[in-house]
């Protein structure tokens, strides 16, 4: 796949002033094995975040640092179609704690001062107040996405 040099999201929803704080996750699957989870930074109040090709680029590689088993596949091989959802912090919240032992990889430490910040700032998203069931879009040709949530019924 050949990354746009930016996506840009933007989130809507009927009756919401104040969309910031949300998460949105971005799966790429490449490879035989897990796809890939590519986060997005907090949207800010209008409901807008981006995303830039070296940004996504470090996380995939932080994919293998992670765990090198469970992923295979480049970037360059990934299939172009992706798929963007309302990121779900139920079971990072659940497993906090256990989380903290990991360290940082490579890429997080470009933005991240400790493996507890960047925990905080993932489970501090307002993530619980919207529903979205989530878009297929095909890169790089869809660079701008428009995305229409709804207030949660939780």
């Amino acid at each position: 796949m050949k990354l746009p040099p930016q996506i840009e999201l933007r989130a809507r929803c009927a009756g919401a002033n104040d969309l910031s704080g949300l998460i949105f996750r971005m799966q790429i699957t490449a490879g035989t094995k897990n796809p890939y989870d590519i986060f997005f930074p907090k949207t800010n109040g209008e409901g807008e975040t981006r995303l830039t090709a070296s940004e996504i680029e470090g996380q995939f590689a932080d994919h293998w640092e992670m765990a090198v088993m469970d992923y295979n596949g480049s970037i360059e091989e990934a299939n172009d179609l992706v798929t963007i959802r309302l990121w779900d912090p139920a079971g990072f919240r659940a497993a906090y704690n256990e989380l903290l032992s990991w360290p940082l990889f490579k890429n997080q430490r470009t933005g991240w001062k400790s493996r507890r910040e960047y925990q905080d700032y993932m489970v501090s998203c307002r993530n619980d107040e919207f529903e979205f069931d989530g878009i297929s879009v095909r890169l790089p040709e869809t660079s701008l996405l428009w995305v229409s949530l709804r207030r949660s019924s939780r």
